[in-house]
């Protein structure tokens, strides 16, 4: 009949072509007649023409399996059996590169992350220490201010101290009418005071000498750093009120008069608050002059005017200058602390007032020096 079997050449073949049995080629295997020999005859030849057809397509099918490797298909069960050894091999290789390269990149990429790490840290490390150098060099910096301030306070405290020990004998030496006459203090203070007017201020006015010329002001605040100083001023001031009034004169000196206790490198007042700001022989002893002058500029009023009658270098007397430069230590330690070398105007210059309205005036061969400057 037409019975259809299939074989697998590969397993025939191993098999000594026994392919009988195997389902994966295709044949037909006619049924044997039962009657006369004539047809046995035709049977035989007939299948001896397909036996041979058999035999070519068996040999191409064979060429073809075994030239591709079974073109790496699973024709049955026996493939992984009769699959070359060099194709395994490959595969076998080809996964174990694969998987060194998964490898590789995963150890590149823990060791990135551990390079990122330790960068990370690295500036972790440097930003803090950063940190703690510009910590230090503040802590530094604000020692030294705390240190300098210390200083400062201690400087005051000391003046303080001398000036209220000055205060019950100063009038003696400064205030001294034989002095102040030979001079010519008197009659400069007296045309410089004409100048003043408005809202005035007068930088340590120790004991009150300037009180007697102020005439035409409108208020005037008086400070200094000695309580001492301040006292002798007060009682200065209402002698000069209560001879005003026993003389009944029509010139009468305004009361509007405040004394207070302030340092002159730090004034306690608003900027733009006086018309004039008023120092007669106090730059000389102030440990920062610059500083006090700056204030000065502060709380004027625009327009306002900075008054002076200085202790000053002789400029116009070269060896009396050289000589204020060689004592000037010896004299700031027997005359209360004053420098009797510095120069008033480069100070006033270096301060920011440059419009000279008054002056200068000197007295003594040069050592003494008036002058007004306009903020």
């Amino acid at each position: 009949g037409d019975n259809i079997t299939r074989f697998c050449w590969c397993c025939c073949l191993r098999k000594n072509n026994t392919a009988d049995t195997h389902p994966m080629m295709t044949t037909r295997i006619p049924r044997m007649p039962s009657s006369s020999s004539s047809s046995l005859v035709a049977v035989a030849t007939t299948t001896t023409t397909k036996t041979l057809s058999f035999e070519k397509k068996k040999k191409k099918i064979e060429k073809s399996i075994f030239r591709s490797s079974f073109n790496k298909r699973r024709c049955c069960s026996c493939y992984e059996t009769h699959s070359s050894s060099s194709s395994l091999s490959a595969a076998s290789t080809a996964r174990e590169k694969k998987n060194e390269d998964v490898r590789k990149r995963n150890n590149n990429k823990t060791i990135s992350r551990r390079e990122g790490a330790l960068k990370t840290g690295a500036i972790v490390m440097m930003s803090t220490q950063a940190q703690l150098v510009v910590l230090d060099a503040t802590n530094d910096k604000n020692n030294k201010n705390n240190f300098a301030r210390a200083q400062e306070e201690e400087n005051n405290n000391k003046m303080k101290e001398n000036y209220d020990a000055y205060s019950r004998t100063y009038d003696d030496l400064d205030g001294n009418k034989r002095v102040v006459e030979t001079l010519g203090i008197d009659q400069l203070r007296t045309k410089m005071f004409e100048r003043v007017k408005g809202d005035v201020l007068e930088l340590a006015v120790g004991t009150g000498l300037n009180l007697p010329y102020y005439k035409r002001v409108k208020s005037l605040t008086a400070i200094d750093l000695s309580p001492g100083m301040l006292e002798k001023a007060e009682e200065k001031f209402r002698e000069l009120e209560k001879r005003d009034i026993e003389d009944n004169s029509d010139d009468r000196r305004n009361t509007n008069v405040k004394f207070e206790i302030a340092n002159v490198e730090s004034l306690p007042y608003e900027d733009e608050t006086f018309d004039y700001v008023v120092d007669t022989f106090s730059m000389c002893v102030f440990e920062k002059p610059d500083a006090a002058l700056r204030e000065a500029k502060r709380v004027l009023k625009k327009g306002g005017k900075l008054l002076l009658f200085e202790h000053s270098r002789a400029k116009k007397n070269a060896l009396l200058s050289t000589y204020q430069s060689a004592t000037s230590g010896m004299v700031k330690k027997m005359a209360k602390g004053c420098d009797w070398s510095q120069d008033v105007e480069r100070l006033v210059g270096e301060a920011g007032f440059t419009k000279v309205t008054w002056g200068p005036f000197e007295e003594a061969g040069g050592l003494l020096e008036a002058l007004e400057v306009q903020k």
